[in-house]
C-alpha cells in the first residue's frame, strides 16, 4: 500500500480551488461587465449633463413653454444655433425665453457678487471668467454683466467700451440691457465726456447712442439731440426706442398726461425686455411726478428697484424720486422708509447725498 507524501490539507485546497475557479471567473466577468456598464452610463450621463436647455417663449399665455436640448453653438441677436443629435437647427432669438448651460465657478461667483451689490468683487470675477471662457456667446454674456458692474462702480468709460466689444461681434445683440446710458444728471467728468465725443463719431449705432446719451447734459446738447433724432429711425427697434426714451428726458417739463401714457404704451410693446426697461421707466416716473401725479409716479418709480436691482444707479435714483413723490403726497413714513433704502442698499450710488438731505427734511417734518 503506497502512501502519498502530498499533504492532505494541500489536497483539500487544490480541490476547493478547482471547484471555486468557475465561480471566481464568473465573478470577475460580472465585475468587468459592471465596470463597462458604469463607464458607459457615466459617459451618457455626462453627455446629458452637458446638454444646454433652451426654453422657448410660449405661443400664447396659456401654453407651457417648450424646451429643447443640445449644444448651443451660438446665440446672437438674430438666432440661436443649436447642435442636436440629428444636426443643427436655428431658432429666432426673439422666440428664446432662456438658456440653461454650464457656467464656470468664477462667472457664477460674479453673478452672486453683482446681486449682492459687491461691485468690485463682481468685476474681478467677471474678468477672470471671460478670460477662461472659450464659447463666444457665453463670453458676450459675461461681458454684458461686466459692463453692468462697471457702470455700477461709476466707471462709465470702461463700461461703454466693454459693451462695445459685444456689438463688435454681434451687431444685433441680445444684451441691450447692459448698454450704460445716462438716465439722470451727473456732475461733469472730463474723461467720460471725451469718451462720449469719440463714441458719437463711431459708425456703430450703439456707440452713437452711448455718446449722445452722455453728451445730452453738456455743451454738446444740440448735437446729441440731433444724433438721437436720427437714431429714432434706426432699423434696430431697441436702438430706436432707447433713443426716443433718451429724448423723453428733454420733454419731461412740457409733456402732458397723454404724452406720458403714450410713452408707457411704447415700453409695454415688448420691444425692450427685462432690465433694458429700467432707465426708460425712471424717465416715465419722473414725468408723472412733474405732472403732480404722485401716486402714479411712486408706483412707476418703484419698479426699477424691485425688478432690476442690479442696475444700481437707476434703482437708487428711482427710490429717491419715489420717496419724494410720497413725501409730497403727505405719506411721510412711507417716504422715509423708501429713502432709507437708498442709504441701506445703494449707499455707493450718486443718489446717496440727496437721499441724506431728503431724510433730514423728512425728520424735520415729522418733528413739527
Amino acid at each position: 500500500m503506497s502512501t502519498s507524501t502530498f499533504p492532505v490539507f494541500a489536497l483539500h485546497l487544490l480541490i476547493n480551488h478547482e471547484q471555486e475557479a468557475p465561480l471566481r471567473r464568473r465573478a470577475i466577468r460580472c465585475m468587468l461587465l459592471l465596470t463597462c456598464l458604469l463607464t458607459t452610463w457615466g459617459r451618457v450621463a455626462g453627455t446629458c449633463a452637458a446638454d444646454d436647455i433652451v426654453t422657448l417663449i410660449p405661443k400664447s399665455s396659456g401654453d407651457n413653454p417648450t424646451q429643447v436640448r443640445g449644444t448651443v453653438v451660438d446665440f446672437s441677436g438674430q438666432s440661436l444655433v443649436l447642435q442636436t443629435a440629428t444636426g443643427q437647427t436655428s431658432i429666432p432669438s426673439n422666440k428664446v425665453q432662456s438658456v440653461q448651460t454650464d457656467y464656470s465657478p468664477s462667472y457664477q461667483q460674479g453673478l452672486k457678487h453683482l446681486s449682492a451689490g459687491q461691485t468690485s468683487q463682481a468685476i474681478r470675477s467677471f474678468q477672470a471668467a471671460v478670460a477662461a471662457e472659450s464659447r463666444p456667446w457665453v463670453r458676450r454674456e459675461i461681458l454684458a454683466n461686466a459692463a453692468i458692474a462697471l457702470q455700477n462702480a461709476g466707471r462709465i468709460v470702461d463700461a461703454g467700451n466693454t459693451f462695445l466689444k459685444i456689438v463688435e461681434e454681434d451687431p444685433q445683440t441680445i444684451h441691450v440691457e447692459a448698454i450704460p446710458l445716462a438716465w439722470f444728471s451727473l456732475p461733469p467728468d472730463f474723461e467720460r465726456d471725451r469718451a462720449a465725443r469719440i463714441w458719437l463719431e463711431m459708425p456703430s449705432p450703439y456707440a452713437q447712442l452711448l455718446g449722445a446719451s452722455w453728451l445730452l447734459g453738456t455743451s454738446d446738447r444740440s448735437k446729441a439731440i440731433e444724433t438721437l433724432g436720427n437714431l429714432r429711425r434706426s432699423k434696430l427697434p431697441s436702438i430706436a426706442l432707447l433713443a426716443e426714451a433718451q429724448l423723453w428726458q428733454t420733454k419731461i417739463v412740457t409733456a402732458g398726461a397723454d404724452d406720458v401714457s403714450r410713452w408707457e404704451k411704447q415700453l409695454a410693446a415688448g420691444i425692450l425686455r427685462g432690465a433694458a426697461l429700467a432707465g426708460p421707466t425712471l424717465v416715465v416716473g419722473k414725468a408723472w411726478r412733474q405732472l403732480d401725479n404722485d401716486e402714479q409716479a411712486a408706483l412707476t418709480l418703484m419698479r426699477p428697484p424691485i425688478l432690476y436691482p442690479t442696475h444700481r444707479p437707476v434703482a437708487a435714483e428711482s427710490l429717491l424720486q419715489a420717496g419724494r413723490s410720497l413725501e409730497r403726497s403727505g405719506k411721510f413714513e412711507d417716504a422715509q422708509r423708501v429713502v432709507n433704502e437708498v442709504l441701506r442698499d445703494y449707499g455707493d450710488q450718486p443718489a446717496r447725498q440727496e437721499a441724506e438731505q431728503t431724510l433730514k427734511r423728512l425728520a424735520n417734518s415729522g418733528s413739527n
